[in-house]
């Protein structure tokens, strides 16, 4: 009924379960009070809208997008094989230099090189590297300069001035990369236009030896085109 009052009831002092923890049993002491250690405060985060935040939030991403578009430039200037062509210099000058012996003209500096000399009336470049893969980088083609032809210590592989094979387990002559001039007489050798040597077996005639072979190409410490 409203307004009727409802009875007193005592408030509860003994557990209905004998195990409720908030209860200690007869005889028994309450559980200590756990120590709490207070640290300082360091305060809140950085607000989202503080320049700081707003500053490493732009550079952050900038750093991250100029990393990777290095890493591409670099990867794709590496994968550029450049034009090929080495400038040699002025055809009389050229001429004048290589008409004694033959010069290396190395391509950008390193690899490939080529051997500049005159056959006949013609400018050419032979590769320092023989046919045979032994006949390679340091292991290449050198000149000997009694005989006036090339060989490879390597593998004894031996070739007159024209580049023909005289002997040696060579397949083939000198292989030729292509000299070109220019309307202003300058050379360039083109290091990505290779020619096959003529094959051992079509060697009709060689060019005689100027002096005798060299059991050993000697190491030619003058063999760079200076002009």
């Amino acid at each position: 009924m409203e307004g009727a009052r409802r009875p007193h009831v005592e408030p509860l002092v003994e557990p209905l379960d004998a195990a409720d923890p908030r209860f200690a049993g007869a005889g028994e002491e309450p559980p200590p009070l756990r120590r709490r250690e207070l640290v300082r405060s360091r305060g809140p985060d950085p607000s989202p809208f503080d320049p700081r935040a707003r500053i490493l939030r732009v550079a952050l991403p900038a750093v991250f997008f100029a990393g990777a578009a290095a890493v591409v430039a670099v990867f794709f200037a590496g994968l550029d094989p450049g034009s090929g062509r080495q400038v040699v210099g002025r055809e009389d000058a050229v001429r004048a230099a290589v008409i004694g012996r033959p010069r290396r003209v190395c391509y950008e500096g390193a690899q490939p090189c080529a051997w500049l000399t005159v056959v006949g009336d013609r400018l050419v470049a032979f590769n320092t590297n023989g046919p045979l893969p032994q006949e390679y980088g340091r292991q290449g083609i050198g000149w000997c300069p009694s005989s006036g032809g090339f060989g490879a210590n390597a593998t004894g592989s031996r070739f007159d001035a024209a580049g023909n094979v005289v002997r040696g387990p060579a397949p083939r002559g000198l292989d030729r990369f292509t000299v070109l001039r220019d309307d202003g007489g300058m050379l360039r050798i083109d290091f990505f236009s290779l020619t096959a040597g003529l094959q051992a077996e079509q060697v009709s005639t060689v060019v005689p030896p100027a002096g005798p072979h060299c059991p050993t190409i000697p190491f030619d410490r003058d063999a760079d085109l200076r002009l």
